[in-house]
């Protein structure tokens, strides 16, 4: 089985030295796996990803966590099942923000064979509006999300240029050239459609880590009684020279200190073990960097969840550019393993969202 060889690979890592903390008897941690699995439903998968053989973590805590069948009633119980829909829609999500004043990249458009429309309430339905809206775009650098896209899926990026008088996509970094006519006919009869947007360029601080990819935090937060809470983040990276900085597309992921908005380590999220202080491939400074405008981005990160009715939990990708941060997109449902990331207990905050 897969889990026992994770197992043994990370009781190697252990017994070479590879941890960056002291960490339990090999026994004990045997121990809580087995009782976590029994008795809790917790697999032992979530305890390594946790990184729960630290001595630090209390094993009330790790009691604390929860299963997969309490994390979605949890999540249905806080999010109307209802309301869950508004913010997976990414148009109906940034018409949502951008009425309330959220600041996000900025939005050109709408693609889609029959609903299509630009920001001016131009049609953008068919190839032939896609060329026109490029004219006016010629020298300026744009991205298409799908409108229901999940980790990363469905993203490009280019620099609009005009060759022998026709727009074309030009890749930002590796300068390959797609016609429009290309790109239309693998992704313009998408059921859902496009949003596109002007792509944001980044804080430098980020972008010396990986300037490729658009490097996002996601913060973890809930409310109640009219009190918001920042249960933890971390920050989103690309590898590889990767466009998109998600976990789930071999991206790596760094806790954030929220006293201090500075970034802890990174850890490959394959393997928590592997940890750095520097990026693996550009060498870029990650252990102790302070992040840019952190105040702000909690600040973007609660007005974001205050804007939709009846959500009370959220994991919110917050990007930020060279003037501040910008709203990226929150997600209702947020990827569970995120708990083991930032040592989110969700009993805990169950009990707080319950209190009288």
């Amino acid at each position: 089985m897969q889990v026992i060889n994770d197992i043994r690979r990370a009781w190697a890592q252990l017994s070479a030295g590879k941890a960056d903390q002291p960490y339990l008897p090999f026994w004990r941690q045997l121990a809580e796996m087995a009782y976590l699995f029994f008795v809790r439903r917790i697999g032992p998968g979530y305890y390594l990803q946790a990184r729960w053989w630290r001595t630090a973590v209390p094993f009330a805590d790790k009691r604390a966590h929860m299963n997969k069948n309490e994390y979605n009633e949890f999540i249905d119980r806080w999010n109307r099942r209802p309301y869950q829909k508004s913010s997976q829609h990414k148009v109906i999500e940034k018409a949502v923000l951008q009425l309330v004043g959220v600041p996000t990249p900025e939005f050109i458009g709408f693609i889609h064979p029959q609903r299509g429309a630009r920001a001016d309430g131009t049609a953008l339905r068919s190839l032939t509006d896609l060329e026109a809206l490029c004219r006016g775009l010629a020298g300026q650098k744009i991205c298409f999300k799908l409108v229901e896209g999940y980790g990363g899926a469905g993203f490009f990026a280019f620099q609009v240029e005009e060759r022998a008088g026709q727009p074309v996509f030009v890749h930002p970094f590796t300068g390959a050239v797609t016609t429009l006519a290309e790109w239309w006919q693998g992704a313009g009869s998408n059921r859902d459609g496009y949003i596109v947007e002007h792509y944001l360029p980044q804080h430098p601080v980020l972008a010396a880590i990986h300037p490729n990819s658009l490097n996002t935090l996601r913060i973890w937060l809930y409310q109640a009684r009219g009190e918001c809470r920042i249960a933890g983040a971390f920050l989103r990276v690309g590898r590889k020279g990767s466009l998109v900085d998600n976990t789930s597309s071999g991206g790596i992921f760094c806790p954030v200190d929220l006293a201090t908005g500075t970034l802890t380590h990174a850890a490959n999220a394959k393997n928590p073990l592997d940890t750095m202080d520097v990026h693996p491939d550009t060498g870029g400074r990650i252990g102790g960097v302070q992040l840019p405008y952190w105040r702000e981005c909690q600040d973007v990160a609660m007005r974001a969840l205050q804007a939709f009715p009846h959500v009370n939990v959220a994991g919110v990708d917050v990007a930020i550019g060279v003037d501040g941060p910008r709203m990226i997109e929150l997600n209702v449902r947020p990827d569970q393993i995120g708990c083991a990331r930032i040592n989110l207990p969700l009993k805990q905050v169950d009990r707080w969202m319950n209190a009288a």
